[in-house]
């Protein structure tokens, strides 16, 4: 069984009333010179969204919903976080809770190596200050053999909880008194693993690990008259160090945390400030997308924000002007010519040019007369209606009312919008103003009011088309002898008749039943001029 035929893009997003008809035919010729996608070119022109084609997708392919149809290509992960919608508050907050978290990690790492260096400096003041003055005391103790002067001295110096261990040792390098009795009268064996803090001919420091604590050795020589005698050894832990860096860790971190708490209630208020405005200017737009130009925002702010809010509001009080004159202009002008202006302004087509069009004359009938027995509010009335009525048959059919003169209508066909069927569109305008006409007589008939009956004359050939007039009004309008013989046919047209030239009826010989009439003189011809009178359309489709 074969599948049922997909219904076109363009149809769809016509019936949804996404795009115009005007616009879809304007879009389906630049695809067809240009071979580019119908969706793309409707959204390159700004005449819907993807938003919009991608709804339309959705109804032309078997009822796949637009979330389907916009997740049906593989993605990648960045495409995937594109799409990820994150509200705007949240990005600051999370940016400006980053910026926190970065500046405090930063500034914790300098101040705790600033606080680093300078206690170990202490540290190592601290314990030169002790050793030199053993260095000092013993000497003589260590000279004389005075073991009991030199455990005195060790003795005091390790009830500080910092030193770790003491030990004097002669310049054999036997350990002569030591803070751990065991270790007397032993060889002194020298650190391993350790790392180089300071060292000169008075004083070596070394740094080295053991039992999971670092531990300070301070190695200064013991001296009588200039001479070396010995050496004492020092150990002072750096555990105390160690717990002052992590106070001031636990510290730094409970600040950070508080900062970052502070930070976010902060982030959350400033980001809502600022997104407030623009989700003002979201639902301001999308009253603006509605039609609703009387929208206004409030001003809350005196910055950019600001500017843009009053910006938003120019361009509302912008478009309700050209609204408003686009509105009331086009009573006067028609469709085509207020869209062209608006959009072009200084367009060409604003000059004259040589068109090829149709024109058509429709005359009422017997309106003299008429207009002599009523008053003129009734006469201006019954035209308005009457009016009305034509043009809304008349634009049906692509026409351009060209001008309302007394009690005619003078209609073009091809100009300003050009249409290659443009003598059959006026045939068929001619023939549907005659059957709306006669619905409109007969309704009327119940109030007691006359009937309307119209001739028309139509003809069709080449123009002179562009804006007439003066500096301070200018009209579009056709010109030549090809209008000035439409409204002459019109003088040959009796009540319900509809005359077309030759020219006319060439191009309307295949969809309209006509009668020949016996060729008439018309002024400014030199031989008589065949003409027709059409009785009705072969088809009745537009």
């Amino acid at each position: 069984m074969s599948e049922k035929k997909k219904k076109p893009l363009g149809e769809i997003l016509k019936e949804e009333n996404i795009v115009k008809e005007e616009a879809l035919k304007e879009a389906l010729a630049e695809q067809k010179s240009s071979g580019k996608k119908l969706g793309n070119i409707l959204v390159d022109k700004g005449l819907a969204s993807m938003r919009d084609i991608i709804y339309a997708l959705a109804l032309q392919t078997k009822g796949k919903t637009p979330a389907q149809i916009a997740t049906s290509l593989p993605l990648s992960i960045i495409d995937r976080i594109k799409r990820k919608r994150i509200p705007i508050r949240v990005k600051l907050s999370i940016l400006i809770t980053a910026i926190i978290v970065v500046i405090m990690f930063l500034s914790s790492y300098l101040i705790l190596s600033r606080q680093r260096e300078q206690f170990t400096k202490q540290m190592i003041a601290f314990g030169t200050t002790i050793v030199g003055n053993l260095s000092n005391n013993s000497s003589i103790s260590l000279l004389e053999d005075d073991e009991a002067s030199l455990n005195i001295l060790i003795e005091q110096v390790s009830k500080n909880k910092e030193i770790v261990y003491a030990m004097v040792i002669d310049k054999k390098g036997v350990i002569k008194v030591h803070t751990d009795i065991s270790k007397v009268d032993k060889k002194y064996e020298p650190l391993k693993d350790t790392i180089e803090v300071k060292k000169d001919e008075s004083i070596e420091i070394l740094k080295y690990r053991e039992d999971e604590r670092e531990i300070l050795n301070f190695s200064i020589p013991v001296k009588y008259q200039k001479v070396a005698i010995g050496t004492i050894h020092m150990g002072l832990s750096l555990e105390t160090l160690e717990n002052n860096i992590s106070e001031a860790k636990i510290f730094v971190i409970v600040l950070t945390i508080l900062l970052i708490l502070i930070g976010i209630g902060i982030s959350l208020f400033m980001s809502t400030l600022f997104s407030k405005p623009v989700y003002n200017l979201v639902d301001g737009t999308r009253e603006i997308k509605n039609g609703n130009f009387n929208y206004r925002i409030d001003l809350f702010s005196n910055d950019e924000l600001g500017d843009l809010t009053l910006a938003f509001n120019d361009m509302a009080d912008g478009l309700r002007k050209k609204e408003v004159i686009q509105e009331s202009f086009g009573r006067y002008v028609t469709p085509e010519i207020v869209d062209m202006i608006l959009q072009n302004p200084d367009e060409k087509w604003l000059k004259g040019k040589k068109l090829n069009v149709t024109v058509m004359f429709a005359d009422i009938r017997g309106f003299t007369a008429f207009s002599e027995k009523k008053e003129p509010e009734e006469v201006v009335n019954v035209l308005n209606e009457y009016f009305s009525m034509a043009t809304e048959v008349i634009q049906r059919h692509g026409g351009h009312i060209d001008k309302f003169a007394g009690d005619e209508i003078m209609v073009v066909f091809g100009a300003p919008i050009a249409y290659e069927d443009h003598s059959v569109r006026a045939v068929r305008a001619a023939v549907s103003l005659q059957n709306e006409l006669r619905d409109f007589n007969l309704k009327k008939a119940g109030e007691g009011r006359e009937a309307i009956r119209i001739g028309t004359g139509i003809n069709s050939g080449d123009v002179v088309a562009g804006n007439l007039g003066s500096s301070k009004k200018m009209e579009y309008t056709v010109i030549g002898d090809n209008v000035n013989l439409a409204s002459r046919l019109t003088r040959e047209a009796k009540a319900d008749d509809i005359i077309i030239s030759d020219s006319v009826y060439e191009k309307v010989a295949d969809i309209a039943n006509v009668d020949k009439l016996e060729p008439v003189m018309v002024k400014g011809k030199s031989k008589p001029i065949q003409i027709y009178r059409v009785k009705e359309l072969k088809s009745q489709g537009v």
